[in-house]
């Protein structure tokens, strides 16, 4: 299988120093720095070298292009940082060093920003340097000291194998909170642009879509970029305590004071307490006003999770059951429409979008209902997905055939929180590097992933909380009966309109399926195969497994209460002999246990309902009403025993025995529990 090698551009790149960095190292670098750039000429090109200043402290530093051979054994294409640190010890400061030649130099788009080179005279920086990358989204920094580069220590592997520890030993896939720098950021850009371009038209704009989509990484993203457009960019975290718990007036103050510390201005009369419930709303005009009369830019306020503050959904009683929600955006929209100037917009993030579907609440207007199109987060399509995963992977020393990432794309719909964890379950699996990932090693990870994590619950709760018919839709979906889905779909668009928006499904020329195939298979897994069994050979299989499973665990249920009712165990075993077997000597010789291994002895379905109903006073907790569970038993014993009859069942009698079941695992259930 071909292995991916697009857009490497592997140039020309020839080992040396531009003439112009090494007039820099001349004027600024000591000797041994000298030294080490000049090692470095050997192997890559330097293109550049200056100093920087951090505070009181001096910096030097030169950039560097891989060669050909680098760019291919370290998958890196981009110039390089290689900042000198000539004190002996490592601080803060030193790391700020990096920043500031970004700065200086102003080529952002010319820099590889995952890395860096740190080179310093501090001895022991390897072991110091982990102290203060504890952070999960960090850079890769990698580490020399000035010893590194000393006859003999300095091989002609040093540089490249340094490179090679750094990254094969990390998993670069391995990141789950927000993304508050552009290090690992891949394939939002045009959503991130869509943003910035409605706030310069004075739009406001709702982003949707399935948790872990990527939806806080996007806000971070935007306020990286908005003071390009002369622009302030500002976070209301409504998940935050210290924002949802105040009363809506309360609230406005706080989104102003956010907005005064984003825009490092100081409003000296700004208090609390003058945020009453009559004049909260002038104020908050009044000082946005203010704020952007001081700054000149314009504002966006980012409301993300803002299902902490909506109606029926905060964990805040005055937002879930008051209408302090219609008051606060009722400020807001009236201080947005009367404002003179463009001021400010507004953008909502969440993962559904109840919050202007709803046209009123409590008996009053939605002051956002149908305040703007909601916009649902897209997966990623197959060639960012190959971008990212490709890009993470060469750098760890994992190279993925072709097919692997349409694959990907295709199980996960372009998910990127999910890709980023199934990688990470390869990378876990293939430690000793580099190794090339092909299908089949692909198709392992995906299999443990799929059963090992909960991910994909935690993804459908959004429609098991807000849209429970679009839940039973997905389900009908799952398991073939395209007949009731594309009745239901056809007569309501509503009934597939937030499957499709968050992209759970897809419909092509009037068919739907899924847009992600992990999340059928995890569906299926959560139902019975009675439902889904069509053929009678899958009708059989599924009556004997789902008998079979019930028995088993009837047959715990049973001997631990008979245990309990009959104590001790000897008197228990008694009762058990007189009452199915008749008092046989043979079982009298049997030790309580061995009475229930189906292996040794003969207590099968029907025995255990004559011990249930015997002693019904000890069982009926779990299975009231007794005509109910006697029938569903005599249904289980008789009826429903097609598959040793090879008889076919119709689909209501099929209904019919999974109602059985279903009652009598509820029972057994609840004991357990």
């Amino acid at each position: 299988m071909a292995v991916d090698y697009t857009n490497t551009l592997l140039s020309d790149v020839k080992p040396g120093i531009h003439p112009a960095a090494q007039a820099a190292i001349d004027e600024h670098f000591t000797k041994t720095q000298k030294a080490i750039a000049a090692r470095w000429g050997n192997e890559w090109y330097v293109t550049r070298a200056d100093q920087v200043s951090v505070g009181n402290s001096a910096y030097e530093f030169f950039i560097v292009k891989p060669t050909s051979n680098y760019q291919e054994a370290l998958g890196i294409t981009k110039e390089i940082v290689v900042v000198l640190s000539n004190y002996s010890n490592l601080e803060a400061r030193t790391l700020d060093a990096y920043d500031e030649v970004l700065k200086l130099i102003n080529q952002d788009s010319r820099i590889e920003k995952i890395c860096y080179v740190l080179i310093s005279k501090f001895s022991n920086i390897q072991n110091s340097l982990r102290e203060f990358l504890s952070n999960q989204e960090s850079q890769v920094i990698v580490p020399f000291s000035y010893g590194d580069f000393e006859s003999p220590h300095f091989q002609s592997y040093t540089i490249r194998n340094r490179f090679r520890d750094c990254f094969h030993s990390r998993d670069l896939f391995d990141y789950s909170d927000p993304l508050k720098k552009d290090f690992y950021f891949f394939g939002r850009s045009e959503l991130v642009m869509s943003i910035i371009s409605k706030h310069r038209s004075n739009l406001n704009t709702g982003i949707f879509g399935l948790r872990k989509t990527g939806k806080t990484s996007i806000i971070y993203d935007v306020i990286r970029k908005l003071p390009e457009s002369e622009a302030i960019g500002v976070l209301i975290d409504c998940q935050n305590p210290s924002f949802n718990m105040r009363k809506w007036n309360q609230a406005l103050y706080y989104t102003i004071a956010q907005v005064a510390s984003t825009a490092g201005i100081s409003i000296d009369d700004l208090t609390e307490d003058s945020f009453t419930y009559t004049n909260a709303s002038d104020l908050f005009m009044k000082y946005m006003s203010r704020i952007h009369a001081t700054t000149n830019r314009s504002i966006l306020l980012l409301f993300d999770e803002i299902e902490n503050i909506t109606f029926g959904k905060s964990p805040s009683s005055h937002w879930r059951e008051e209408i302090d929600f219609v008051l606060f955006w009722e400020a807001i929209r009236s201080s947005f429409q009367h404002s003179q100037k463009r001021i400010f917009t507004y953008c909502i993030l969440g993962t559904n979008a109840k919050c202007i579907e709803d046209p009123t609440i409590l008996g009053s207007d939605n002051p956002i209902f149908n305040a703007f199109s909601p916009q649902y987060i897209p997966g990623f399509q197959v060639d960012q997905t190959r971008e990212m995963v490709r890009k993470l992977g060469r750098l760890m020393g994992m190279k993925f055939e072709t097919e692997v990432y349409t694959h990907l794309n295709e199980d996960y719909g372009g998910h990127p929180f999910l890709i980023r964890r199934v990688c990470s379950q390869l990378s876990k699996q293939h430690p000793n590097r580099p190794v090339t990932i092909d299908r089949t090693k692909y198709n392992n990870a995906k299999a443990q992933f799929n059963r090992d994590n909960d991910y994909f619950s935690m993804l459908l709760e959004v429609l098991v909380q807000f849209y429970p018919d679009e839940y039973e839709m997905l389900l009908l979906l799952a398991k073939g009966d395209m007949e009731n889905f594309n009745f239901y779909a056809n007569a309501d668009r509503s009934y597939v309109k937030h499957l499709l928006g968050y992209g759970i499904i897809r419909e092509v020329d009037g068919a739907y399926d899924f847009q992600i195939d992990s999340i059928k298979e995890y569906l299926l897994t959560k139902i019975s195969t009675l439902e889904i069994a069509k053929k009678p050979e899958e009708k059989w299989k599924a009556l004997c497994v789902a008998r079979n499973n019930l028995e088993r665990d009837l047959r715990i249920l049973v001997k631990d209460i008979i245990r309990t009712a009959h104590a001790p165990a000897s008197s228990a075993k008694d009762y058990i002999v007189a009452k199915i077997y008749g008092g046989k000597a043979k079982y009298s010789t049997y030790s309580y246990n061995d009475l229930f291994d189906s292996k040794i002895s003969t207590i099968f379905l029907k025995n255990l309902q004559v011990l249930i109903c015997s002693d019904w006073l000890y069982f009926s907790d779990y299975f009231e009403p007794q005509d109910m569970f006697c029938r569903a038993m005599d249904i289980l014993n008789n009826e429903g025993r097609y598959d040793a009859h090879a008889s076919i069942p119709s689909e209501d009698e099929m209904i019919i025995i999974k109602s059985s079941i279903q009652l009598i695992q509820n029972g057994i259930d609840k004991y357990n529990n």
